[in-house]
């Protein structure tokens, strides 16, 4: 026998003997189990009793947590249960808290010894006893005269009980006893709770019930469990038009140390909310230090008083509800549960030898039909969905089975699908439509027809009663599909003058062509996703089959050897706006020849035109008149820098007097520019806050 179960075993009869006198009864078998999706199971227990009675179960230490949030007892007879009692767990450092002494990992003597100086110890050496109180471990080394270390020793030091003080050689010590019997109790808890640290794996729940006679006990509990994986099989009828027949398989495994015996076994599609919380470790907050009252005047250093160990970290309260189902592992057991055969026709599957004979002029799926029913019936809960066993079901401790729970026919299609997300290349593709009563849970699907698989899907979605799913499962060697997009603009159809600002909306088009080519024999149905671009509203065709996930789908049927083009139009406004107060006269003017402005709209851009004409030809005359007085002003430069290289001639004189005068006639022209400048930015400021109050006031289209 193991001896830890041994060990195990003993102290259960141990603690429950102490726990209370009532006989300790083997523990309820199993009696049904139900399986979720996010990661826990609900086990469910049922035994008898007799009068007052302990139960006991053994958990694993991390199964503790989901058992304390979730269990229950039911005492069916009358008797009611006094209390349900655990092994605690207590962190190791708190235990040994009341404890002086370690024993060290390493040096496990010389640390031990040399944290003991003034305990009595009793020392046997060759025969010889001596006791006396430890003063310490002295190291001895032996060195050669290089300095290299030839051997590495310690005496122990001894203060004997005569009162001589003696070394002794520690590794000639055959055995040595504390005298303390405290420490000795001390070192003995010490070795007692580390040893017993190391198998925390297992923990006893025992619960005291108190009753008279004989009764039943129902016990019930989640625990983490594997979730339960969904694999599907659709047979295809050589009919095309025949409805396809769905069966579906329920994986469970039982990871538990114990084998489920003729249990009632449940599947529960959805994903209900779970958490993990840890009410099963023990914690201490740390609490703040407060004076002794009284000492409060005295000079008592309060912080150094002993450390609160640091609390444990609490785990998360909620966890992720879901967990990632493993398709492509189950996928994968399909695909080697087919390639080695199975007895095909036994199971109900497709596939068989054909030398087998059973299936020679028979139908496939008529017999998959009659071999296989589902062995589970399906309840809602709530807003989930429950397949609930007919018959009792064994799976060995490390097993795993797979349980049918669907066989039913459906409607679907079968279709050419296109979504350039997915694969660059049409696939072979079934649209499922789920018409049974049944919530098909996500997971691997395969297709099949007649002895022949077609390919693998996956069910990617839980799929509730009247919905549907495209499952792709091969691709598709007839049909091509080359999409194209392009964009074009249209002018503007409307204008809005608001706040100085004039707004103008046009069109852009999106236009998607489809060139789809049947290169096959068959008439075939296409199906393809088109994503929906944001803003842009569908024109054309007016309707899709569908919306699904941010796609368009549209249907095309596609004759054998024919192309065709497929169009779908988008259209969106864009709209522009610029600053009316600068834009120019003949823009204006431009704008007013629109066809959507109202007669109002066209008289305010004439009058905006005029004013602008205006203010353009006073620009123009500013311009002018500044280049005029530049030009001038570079002449009085000029003539500037030529009189003052003059000398005093008579025919220079002359030049003088010409050039002073000329001089003279230029700065009375300059002074007439500035003032005419100065007149005609006066007016052009008249004419800016004009159009500024004009543009500003109008409002329409």
């Amino acid at each position: 026998m193991n001896p830890t179960r041994v060990i195990l075993s003993l102290l259960m009869v141990a603690f429950t003997a102490v726990a209370a006198e009532a006989p300790a009864n083997p523990p309820p078998e199993i009696k049904r189990i139900e399986l979720y999706k996010h990661g826990t199971g609900y086990f469910e227990r049922q035994g008898k009793v007799k009068g007052n009675a302990n139960v006991s179960l053994p958990f694993k230490t991390e199964q503790m947590k989901d058992l304390l949030t979730s269990f229950f007892v039911l005492d069916l007879n009358g008797g009611h249960v006094n209390a349900v009692i655990y092994d605690a767990k207590e962190p190791l450092s708190k235990q040994l808290e009341g404890i002086l002494i370690t024993v060290p990992e390493n040096s496990a003597l010389v640390a031990f010894l040399t944290q003991m100086k003034g305990a009595s110890i009793t020392a046997r050496i060759a025969g010889e006893k001596i006791t006396g109180r430890i003063m310490g471990v002295e190291p001895v080394t032996e060195r050669t005269d290089d300095g290299k270390v030839l051997h590495q020793s310690y005496k122990l030091v001894l203060l004997s009980d005569a009162g001589a003080i003696r070394p002794i050689d520690l590794f000639s010590i055959a055995e040595m006893t504390l005298g303390d019997a405290a420490l000795q109790q001390d070192l003995e808890r010490l070795l007692k709770l580390t040893l017993d640290a190391k198998y925390t794996e297992r923990k006893t729940v025992t619960i005291q019930a108190q009753g008279d006679g004989e009764r039943e006990l129902r016990i019930g509990y989640l625990i983490e469990q594997p979730i339960w994986k969904a694999s599907y099989r659709v047979l295809f009828d050589k009919d095309a038009k025949a409805d396809a027949l769905l069966q579906g398989w329920a994986i469970a495994e039982n990871n538990t140390e114990e084998d489920w015996k003729d249990v009632e076994i449940a599947f529960v599609a959805g994903n209900p909310l779970s958490y993990s919380m840890d009410l099963y470790s023990s914690y201490y907050p740390e609490r703040p230090q407060v004076p002794i009252p009284g000492l409060t005047g005295l000079a008592v250093n309060w912080g150094a008083a002993p450390e609160v160990e640091a609390l444990e970290k609490l785990q998360q309260a909620a966890q992720g509800a879901d967990k990632a189902l493993e398709l492509k592992d189950a996928k994968a057991d399909d695909r080697r549960a087919y390639s080695r055969g199975l007895k095909r026709a036994e199971l109900g599957g497709p596939g068989a030898p054909a030398a087998a004979g059973a299936l020679a002029g028979k139908q496939v799926m008529e017999l998959a039909e009659k071999s296989m029913s589902a062995m589970a019936t399906g309840t809602k809960v709530g807003e989930l969905f429950r397949y609930q066993g007919k018959e009792k079901v064994s799976i060995g401790r490390g097993k795993a089975a797979m349980v049918p729970i669907l066989s039913q026919k459906v409607k679907g299609e079968r279709v050419v699908y296109y979504k350039a997300a997915f694969s660059p290349r049409p696939v072979d593709a079934y649209t499922l439509k789920n018409d049974t009563t049944l919530t098909l849970e996500a997971g691997p699907m395969t297709f099949f027809e007649q002895d022949s698989s077609l390919g693998n899907g996956i069910l990617s979605h839980v799929l509730v009663t009247g919905a549907k799913e495209i499952i792709p499962y091969a691709l598709d060697a007839a049909i091509s599909v080359t999409p194209e997009v392009k964009a074009q603009s249209e002018p503007a159809y409307r204008g809005q003058v608001a706040n100085g600002y004039l707004t103008l909306t046009s069109v852009e088009n999106l236009t998607s062509t489809w060139k789809i080519a049947n290169k096959g024999a068959e008439d075939k149905t296409v199906l393809f996703d088109q994503p929906i671009s944001p803003d842009y509203k569908l024109i054309e065709p007016a309707k899709p089959e569908e919306e699904v996930e941010g796609h368009y789908r549209f249907r095309v049927a596609a004759k054998h050897g024919e192309t065709k083009e497929f169009k779908v139009l988008a259209r969106r406004d864009v709209a522009s706006r610029v600053a009316l107060a600068n834009v120019s006269e003949e823009q204006i003017r431009l704008y007013a020849q629109e066809k959507f402005f109202s007669a109002k709209a066209k008289q305010f851009f004439g009058e905006l035109a005029a004013l602008q004409a205006q203010r353009a030809d006073i620009v123009r005359q500013i311009r002018d008149m500044s280049g005029q007085v530049q030009r001038l002003s570079e002449e009085q430069k000029r003539l500037r820098d030529n009189l003052n290289t003059l000398r005093q001639t008579a025919k220079e004189e002359e030049l003088r007097a010409k050039w002073v005068k000329t001089l003279s006639d230029t700065e009375d022209t300059l002074s007439g520019l500035r003032t005419k400048t100065d007149e005609a930015n006066a007016k052009q400021r008249t004419l800016d806050e004009q159009l500024a109050k004009k543009v500003l006031e109008y409002q329409g289209e």
